[in-house]
């Protein structure tokens, strides 16, 4: 969250057919309510909070059970995906340096 909203564009829109933008990333099919979409209720703390298909993330369920790991799966069919990967992959452990007295 930054300046009280969510900095990974949460919710997502409504969108009755899968699109790729302009960029290459995929804007998945998220249907509304009325349209045969899913609605869940979740309790937090003392609250109650009615969420929809704009919240959820795409998910694999064998890649889930295989792993036993919370995974996000999405589609890569852009250059600019793969440098992203690559980049990722790359870029080695985080480390720490310090020195005590």
């Amino acid at each position: 969250m930054k300046k009280g909203t969510c900095s990974k564009m949460c919710p997502l829109h409504f969108i009755k057919e899968t699109q790729f933008a302009t960029d290459g990333y995929p804007l998945y099919r998220r249907r509304k309510p009325e349209d045969g979409g899913q609605t869940a209720t979740v309790k937090m703390k003392s609250d109650s909070v009615v969420i929809d298909n704009r919240w959820i993330v795409p998910y694999n369920p064998l890649l889930l059970k295989m792993f036993d790991a919370h995974i996000n799966v999405e589609c890569c069919n852009s250059v600019k995906c793969i440098k992203y990967i690559l980049k990722d992959v790359h870029k080695g452990s985080d480390q720490v340096v310090f020195a005590a007295n």
